[in-house]
């Protein structure tokens, strides 16, 4: 990882679209786990340049809580742990 990678300005954009996407499409109490293992490996693909952020997102899939549902307060706060990850 370089400084350039660190301060690439259009992956920090990318991710920090992606997770508003994420973010407004939040509803409810409860989202399926198979839509969270979605938008998880959509932000490890546009994290790719940034690998604190890639095992950030891998150690999520890892500890993925839930058989079939994801507690909203749970895929609300990963996502805004891994913005901040993104933009340090």
């Amino acid at each position: 990882m370089t400084l350039e990678t660190v301060r690439n300005p259009a992956a920090l954009i990318e991710i920090t679209e992606l997770v508003d996407r994420l973010l407004d499409a939040i509803d409810g109490e409860l989202t399926s786990r198979s839509r969270v293992v979605d938008g998880l490996l959509d932000l490890r693909l546009a994290a790719a340049d940034l690998p604190e952020v890639v095992a950030q997102v891998d150690d999520c899939l890892a500890t993925l809580p839930g058989n079939t549902t994801v507690t909203n307060l749970w895929w609300m706060e990963t996502l805004a742990d891994l913005r901040t990850a993104a933009s340090n």
